[in-house]
This record gives C-alpha cells, structure tokens and sequence, in this order.
C-alpha cells in the first residue's frame, strides 16, 4: 500500500511525522532539528515506513548533522527502524529497562499478526540506557525524561521541549485510537497521565492518532477518563467480561482496534487482584474478539 503519512511543522526546527489513522503499526514520530544535532523520536514499524520517514527529515534538516534517536519504549512499531538510524551513526536512547528487549528483537508477533513485509528490523547494537537527558540543540534545551515505574510498558521515555511546550509523549498517549496496556500496568499508566497532565503541553504528539496543537490536554483527559472507567468495572472479582467490552464499544465507539478493551480489561482486574497475566494469555483473549490474527496493512 502507498505510505500515507503527514509531515507537520510544530515550531521552528520541530516536525511530527503522522502516520493516520494511527491504528496497529502505524505510529507518530517527529525531530527537533539544531546547527549541530537532530534528535529524532522514534522510527517506524517497517524498513519501508523507516525509509520514507527518513526522506522527510532529509527534506527539512541537514543530512550531515549528527542524530541522537530517542526510542520512547520497546514496542516494535517505534523500533524496528532504529537499527538504519544507527547504521548511519545515529546515537540511540533507551530506557534502562527497554534496553534488553529491543536487543531481544525484532518482536513481529507472526502468532498474532499476518504481515510480511517488515524489510531490515534488525535491531541495533549499543543503545544507551537513559533515565534523564537535557539535549542541547542549537540552544534549545530537549528534555528526555522516564515515567516512574511500569506504565505502557517497563520503560516509557517522553520528550518535552518546554520552550515551545511541545510534547513528544510515545504510546502514554493515544487520541481516537484504543491503548493497549499488555505489555504494562494499568495503575502505573494512570498515574503516568497526571505527570503528562502537569506539564500542560501546548502541542502535543501521541504515539498513535492525531497531533494536536490546540488543547493539547485533551488527549490526555480522554485517556484518564478511559483507565479510570476500566479500573473501576474491572475491580470487581468476577466482572463479565464480554458485557464490558460491549459498553466499552458503546462508550468510546469512535475509538479504532477495539478489540484492546478486553486486553486492557484482564490487565486491570489482574493488576487489582495480585495476578499476573503472560503476553500469550492477553494476546489470546485479543485475538478471540478478532477471529483470528490480523492481517496488516503496512
């Protein structure tokens, strides 16, 4: 399929890279560009999306300048492609905790999804592990910062610029699209949404969905309100299942990969009753809602 994507300049030397609708695969990315340094956020699912996303940052920024590649976590839609970035001398950034799973990879999940056009994936060697880091490019100050403790996942990095107040938040955030906590904590993503909140973002860039330069909280409220909801029906001991997900359709009907309720669901009502489930037990109760795999179209 031809790659639709949209470069939206958010600032002076700042660029999201949208990739809509956002729904499975198709993440946001985007750079903030200075004389001496390019910090890059994130790459795309496939060597294919990684490649055309390339191009655009070479139509705005000079290919010569040095590029630091922030990975905002694990997941393979915001990795795959860091492997060409480093390849090319990029410097690539990475939770501690994420460090060992993206090394793992790739992680394409061929048991959950039909798809095999995923081109270069090989993962990168030498990712450095950061917690906290204030890039300075061209004066500008990048603030590379981690959400406490589990959240989307075991490390989940943002970048915040607060000069412009522009907010690069990874998958802590998704608008119009359904989160998808199985690899993460329900609780720890909730609290991790107040600290987004706190900052009081001006433009803001989620993992998946739109980015928004107007009431850029809003996201951000919406998702509260959605874990709020699921940690409340699912604390219950034996919640029904099936009668949830069907409200949760009702309720957030506009909302693209339905089929994450009944994940976010279990996550929360083990979390709340001192279970843990495995990525296979989750996916399993995903793919049921499905019929079967999903078939992706990257």
């Amino acid at each position: 399929m031809a790659i639709n994507a949209r470069v939206i300049e958010l600032g002076q030397g700042i660029w999201a890279y949208e990739q809509p609708p956002g729904d499975w695969f198709k993440n946001n990315t985007g750079w903030i560009a200075g004389p001496d340094r390019t910090v890059l956020v994130d790459t795309c699912a496939t060597e294919r999306r990684t490649r055309a996303m390339l191009d655009a940052v070479r139509e705005t920024v000079d290919p010569a300048v040095p590029v630091d590649l922030v990975l905002t976590h694990h997941h393979g839609d915001h990795v795959n492609g860091a492997g060409l970035v480093a390849r090319e001398g990029g410097t690539v950034w990475a939770a501690p905790a994420a460090l060992p799973v993206i090394a793992a990879g790739p992680h394409l999940l061929p048991q959950a999804f039909r798809f095999d056009g995923w081109g270069d994936v090989a993962p990168p060697a030498g990712i450095r592990g950061t917690t906290l880091e204030r890039l300075d490019v061209g004066g500008r100050q990048v603030r590379v910062m981690q959400a406490s403790g589990t959240a989307h996942t075991v490390g989940d990095l943002i970048v915040w610029l607060p000069d412009s107040g522009t907010l690069f938040t990874g998958d802590l955030v998704f608008d119009g699209v359904t989160p998808l906590a199985a690899q993460g904590s329900v609780i720890g993503w909730r609290k991790a949404l107040d600290w987004l909140a706190a900052l009081n973002p001006k433009r803001l860039v989620p993992g998946h969905g739109p980015v928004s330069t107007s009431d850029a909280t809003a996201p951000i409220s919406a998702l509260a309100e959605y874990f709020d909801w699921i940690l409340d029906v699912s604390g219950v001991d034996s919640p029904d299942f099936a009668a949830l997900h069907e409200q949760a359709t009702k309720r957030w009907p506009d909302w693209l990969d339905a089929e994450r309720h009944a994940v976010n669901l279990r996550m929360a009502h083990a979390e709340q009753h001192g279970r843990e489930l495995s990525i296979a037990e989750v996916m399993g109760v995903m793919l049921q809602c499905c019929g079967g795999p999903i078939t992706l179209d990257l």
